[in-house]
């Protein structure tokens, strides 16, 4: 399998069980995420980038944050916060929660204001 291949060579820090498990499972279920075309330009770069996120979304426990916490303490005060921008939908909420959906947003985002002609 191609796909599984290119993943794993793409993204070696996921375990090899994670990849023989979802990836086969998610790669007839990614079109219904991106219309775009594997073979096109840079659409091998964004199906991996998808299925990485969905993954770490399959993969995460439960609700917890997908986003890594940040803390910082001064003295005898501590504060913990999210870092992170404010995302401007739900999906982009969902796709922001990972880097590899924040690089899938910037891989397939479409071209945005007026066409020049």
């Amino acid at each position: 399998m191609a796909l599984l291949d290119d993943f794993k060579a793409r993204f070696p820090e996921f375990s090899e069980a994670d990849a023989d498990t979802y990836v086969p499972v998610l790669a007839s279920v990614w079109p219904c995420y991106w219309g775009g075309d594997y073979n096109a330009p840079c659409g091998q770069e964004t199906v991996l980038n998808l299925l990485a996120h969905m993954i770490v979304s399959q993969t995460s426990k439960g609700s917890e944050s997908l986003k890594s916490l940040q803390a910082q303490t001064v003295g005898n005060v501590s504060d913990t916060f999210a870092a992170g921008v404010v995302p401007d939908s739900e999906r982009a909420a969902w796709f922001s929660s990972t880097k590899y959906g924040t690089q899938f947003l910037l891989l397939s985002g479409r071209r945005r204001g007026g066409v020049f002609v």
